[in-house]
């Protein structure tokens, strides 16, 4: 849990939450950052490995350049002295440790984490100011970091132009916060903010949390009950027995429409599984992170499964999936929602099916008072073979 000093969680989330911005002195005192600079650089080689590199020119007419990995030795070895910026997307699918620190985070919905990104500064590196669309917890792991904040003009006609970065051409500084190692910034969405690099140390990492514009969620509607076949009601005519003309629309006509959608929308069987299905979709880079299923001739039976499952530490999410649930009064059981899709739970433990969604990392203790029951095994046994959850030990 994050250490909030004078504040709980629950003030946190009523009072700052989406809301406006709080630095949190010394945030997560037991993490020690698993990655070095070298180590960073190294992932940013990979093929499959979302890196970018942000340089800052100052006095020149292109003030920031851009560059999009993956990376080789040699564009490290010709890097110059200071003003420039390594980003890496997706850590926490990549190094189980950082996955790991996101259980300080567990009094926000698992399912609303983007990813985890880290980056490494230079002296004076920066990526310039400019403001996002999501929450972010910026937590500084080295070195230090100047931020300054605003409130004002963040907006998309203020920008820089000819340039691939998002740059806000105005930035009236409203706040000052200098971040040293241990310390985090929390950020709602559309502050405004600029943080360079004080020092040759400076590590990052970015805890983001999606967010879902009404555009996306409204395609998602769509796509999902054309999908099922789930909305087939047909439009009714109103009354056209006072039609003034032949190609009028009146008012009543598109009432009807609205009427037609509405229908829809206050179907909450419908819209929960919905929205489950969306909220736990998974985009393309972290699919690209998943691990790959186990091959069928090695799938076993439920029996072996438990059989090696007691003789490992416990059970792993792998860090790519997203699990969400909700009770179903109407089913007198859970929905459970993995990866964008329902998952079939009949017969299953409701308890099981909790800790399994809301726990990344499962001892074989907490398991085994579920093992007995073919139904639970038949469960477990069926994320592991997709490798949704993996052996500890493994």
């Amino acid at each position: 849990m994050i250490h909030f000093e004078t504040i709980d969680a629950a003030t946190f989330l009523n009072e700052y939450w989406q809301k406006k911005p709080l630095v949190i002195r010394q945030a997560l005192p037991d993490f020690i950052s698993p990655l070095s600079a070298d180590e960073l650089a190294g992932l940013a080689l990979e093929e499959d490995v979302e890196s970018r590199m942000v340089f800052e020119t100052p006095g020149k007419t292109s003030q920031w350049q851009l560059k999009r990995g993956p990376f080789t030795e040699k564009s490290f070895q010709d890097l110059p002295k200071s003003h420039w910026t390594l980003l890496v997307q997706g850590v926490d699918k990549l190094v189980p440790e950082v996955a790991d620190a996101l259980h300080h985070f567990d009094f926000i919905p698992q399912w609303r984490i983007d990813d985890v990104m880290v980056s490494y500064a230079a002296k004076e590196g920066s990526v310039g100011p400019h403001y996002d669309n999501y929450d972010v917890f910026l937590y500084q792991a080295h070195g230090q970091r100047k931020w300054s904040l605003t409130t004002k003009n963040c907006n998309l006609g203020n920008a820089l132009k000819d340039t691939a970065l998002r740059i806000m051409a105005t930035f009236d500084v409203e706040e000052e916060y200098i971040l040293s190692p241990g310390d985090m910034l929390y950020l709602p969405p559309h502050v405004g903010h600029h943080g360079v690099s004080l020092d040759n140390d400076c590590m990052t990492y970015s805890f983001g949390y999606r967010s879902y514009q009404g555009q996306e969620l409204w395609e998602s509607l769509g796509d999902y009950l054309s999908e099922r076949g789930a909305f087939r009601a047909l439009y009714q005519d109103p009354n056209w027995a006072k039609m003034s003309a032949p190609s009028v629309l009146p008012p009543e006509a598109s009432q009807k429409a609205k009427q037609l959608l509405m229908n829809i929308l206050e179907d909450e069987h419908v819209l929960q599984s919905w929205f489950g299905c969306f909220a736990t979709q998974l985009d393309s880079q972290s699919e690209q992170y998943m691990a790959l299923p186990i091959e069928e001739e090695h799938w076993g039976n439920p029996s072996l499964f438990v059989k090696a499952l007691l003789n490992d530490a416990g059970l792993r999410r792998d860090a790519a999936c997203r699990f969400a649930y909700q009770e179903n009064s109407e089913k007198d059981g859970l929905q459970l929602f993995i990866n964008g899709c329902e998952w079939e739970t009949e017969g299953v433990s409701k308890e099981l099916i909790k800790h399994v969604a809301n726990h990344r990392l499962m001892s074989v203790n907490e398991l085994i008072p579920f093992l007995n029951d073919e139904k639970n095994q038949v469960f477990l046994h069926d994320l592991w073979k997709l490798q949704w959850l993996q052996f500890i030990n493994e």
